[in-house]
């Protein structure tokens, strides 16, 4: 900043309506394996369609953006990845109409400093629009089904801007089409509804006073569906009131939100949300919680409180306190997960953070951070989930060198979650730690590297991530990343597996389980001139886990580890045609079964773009993407690596070719 200069002495510019035009053409071709059998896998596929981007300057403030049958095809692929657990997984927008003036639209339900599985859940979340469709067709044995990859949005407006009297506004609307399931059955097609057309609004309204010291804000969303899939909401609606206060130099602040949620639908979609993951009404110990399947609406609330000192005069050291405390909750029937991400309800969480920072440079580092963070959580029915403790530190060297390492306790840990609906189930407690270095980033060739640990006490649960990369910068124009990760768990017992019923009885079934990830994504980036670059991305995944030790949970909440769960003898159990037979009575018949739970996933994705902009704002696209996820299931014994290479590179990959050109009116 110290080099920034200012522009002084322009005065009485003309106001000018500007409008922006830039139509677009793609074409594209797909090439892949043939499918014997199969008519929609004939090995190519090739479409031209083409739509409009736009821009209106309503006022020097206030911008309109539109697009009509918008094309993401140069968008970079979204990274692998699973999880065992159940939760959602979180990727960031990356499609260039969403990420404009999303700032306005990033409402954060919580945003602590000091971090947690909360920090993730958002009001609006942009990749709910145009995401894979939420149904799937049902067939029989010898029926095959083309099924769209994604939602075709027909069109979206954003108005967004800030005025000089300090309102900020951002309004967007959204219509993503109805999308159908092709089904051929020995020649004769039928179609299948899996997504119906859907209407989303999101509108931000923001005020400063006091010169930005004061901000007051209000949100709102809807969703609306039109008939189709009885098991989806027909309407989803939310919003919130937020408020920031800073004083004395903008060191200490208050920050604080309310918001709520309405669903509304048939008693099925309304059940469906009452026991999916995110809720799970029906858990045996949860006494303040009961389903109702004649509702066909939820109304929740959700918030978040925060105090805390972000600056303040250095001490003699240089050093400076810094603070942050708060709570957040989710009431049990709180659900965004329409146009928003939300992990779970019922919950109420308490975080502090406190940090001691040394701004100015001293012996041979340029600045260092001491810090201090625990947390506790419970349910709205009192029970106490969650507490850990952690310190960590980080130093940033003279040579811009950083490192940094932490240390996590965690005294208790119940899920609400883990056993999907069954019972809360006492997970293990235990310690983890990290550490991380990075190499000065301005240099032609700069690493970086970390690695955490973790594990339960009494033998119960291990676990290991390590990730790291080097990235070379030969020429001022060309900068090449490799980063590979990896990383391995393994839980004693309690993994959820499945559910089955004995006689009118609900067993959850769970074990032991191993489970390895390992990626190598690559990046090239090459400025060829200001107005011609060159992007490659590519990442090989592969994850797999392994099941043992079948057993039942028995006693959830038990503080002894080994009284939660009964294993089946070897004469309780069978294996045949990869399921499993569970004789638990012994006498001789089975009672209930489940499928062998082992897999291997494996992703193979990669894109590359050359991007011409062969006249101001108009651009030209070439795409090259190619991408796999062959069925590896059975090969569980291959060394992880050599299985990842082996499955992706000894079939036909499925390779996309795409050429977008854009043209850019100004008028």
């Amino acid at each position: 900043m110290s080099g920034y200069g200012e522009l002084h002495g322009l005065r009485n510019l003309p106001a000018r309506k500007q409008v922006e035009l830039a139509p677009y053409i793609v074409a594209q071709t797909e090439h892949f394996e043939k499918e014997a059998g199969n008519p929609f896998a004939d090995g190519s596929r090739s479409r031209i369609s083409g739509g409009l981007d736009g821009k209106l300057a309503v006022t020097s403030d206030l911008i309109l953006d539109f697009t009509i049958n918008p094309d993401f095809g140069q968008v970079e692929a979204d990274p692998g990845a699973v999880r065992l657990d159940g939760y959602q997984i979180f990727f960031g927008e990356r499609r260039p109409f969403f990420m404009e003036s999303r700032n306005l639209f990033d409402y954060r339900l919580t945003g602590s400093e000091a971090g947690g599985s909360y920090d993730s859940d958002l009001l609006f979340y942009s990749r709910r629009i145009g995401g894979r469709p939420h149904g799937s067709p049902d067939l029989a044995d010898d029926e095959y089904a083309e099924v769209p990859q994604n939602t075709a949005i027909l069109g979206a407006a954003k108005f967004s801007g800030k005025t000089k009297k300090g309102w900020s506004i951002g309004i967007l609307e959204s219509v993503t089409q109805q999308e159908m399931a092709k089904i051929d059955h020995a020649g004769e097609q039928r179609k299948q509804l899996v997504e119906p057309t859907t209407n989303y609004f999101v509108g931000r309204l923001m005020r400063d006073f006091d010169q930005g010291n004061t901000i007051i804000g209000g949100v709102f969303s809807a969703v609306n569906r039109d008939k189709g899939l009885d098991w989806m909401h027909r309407n989803a609606y939310s919003g919130g009131l937020d408020f920031q206060r800073y004083w004395k130099n903008r060191w200490w602040f208050v920050k604080a939100n309310a918001i709520f949620s309405r669903v509304e639908g048939s008693r099925e979609a309304i059940l469906e949300t009452q026991t999916g993951f995110v809720h799970l009404f029906q858990r045996s110990n949860a006494g303040h919680l009961s389903v109702d399947s004649t509702r066909t609406a939820l109304t929740g609330t959700g918030g978040t409180f925060r105090i805390g000192k972000v600056g303040g005069s250095p001490d003699r050291r240089g050093g400076v306190f810094k603070f942050e405390t708060g709570a957040t909750w989710r009431s049990p029937e709180l659900e965004l997960n329409d146009v928003g991400f939300l992990q779970a309800a019922d919950e109420i969480n308490h975080f502090t953070w406190a940090g001691y920072h040394i701004l100015k440079p001293f012996s041979i580092f340029r600045n260092g951070r001491l810090n201090y963070n625990h947390w506790a959580r419970w349910d709205f029915g009192g029970q106490l989930l969650y507490t850990a403790y952690n310190t960590n530190a980080h130093v940033w060297f003279n040579n811009n060198w950083r490192i940094g390492t932490g240390l996590t306790w965690n005294p208790l840990e119940i899920s609400n979650n883990a056993l999907r609906g069954g019972s809360s189930l006492r997970k293990p407690p235990g310690m983890g730690t990290f550490v991380y270095f990075e190499t000065d980033g301005r240099k032609k060739v700069s690493f970086f590297s970390e690695a955490s640990v973790a594990w339960g006490f009494g033998n119960t649960v291990r676990a290991q991530d390590y990730s790291g990369g080097i990235t070379i910068q030969p020429l001022d124009a060309l900068r090449i990343g490799i980063y590979p990760g990896y990383s391995y768990s393994w839980r004693k017992q309690d993994q959820f597996v499945d559910q089955a019923d004995l006689n009118g009885e609900q067993r959850t079934i769970v074990s032991e389980v191993n489970q390895h990830s390992f990626s190598l994504t690559t990046r090239i980036n090459y400025n060829i001139t200001p107005d011609l670059t060159v992007q490659y991305y590519a990442q090989p995944f592969i994850f797999r886990a392994l099941y043992d030790h079948f057993g039942l949970v028995t006693d959830p909440l038990n503080k002894n580890y080994d009284s939660r769960f009964r294993q089946y003898t070897p004469q309780q159990l069978s294996l045949a045609a990869d399921v499993f037979s569970v004789d638990e009575n012994a006498d001789g018949a089975p009672d209930y079964t489940f499928d062998k739970p082992d897999f291997n996933f494996i992703q193979f994705r990669s894109n590359l773009v050359v991007r011409w902009e062969y006249v101001p704002g108009s651009e030209l696209y070439l795409v090259w993407s190619q991408g796999s996820i062959p069925d590896a299931g059975a090969d569980l014994d291959t060394p992880l690596v050599r299985s990842l290479f082996d499955n992706v590179f000894d079939q036909q990959l499925r390779n996309i070719f795409l050429v977008k050109f854009t043209y850019r009116f100004l008028l």
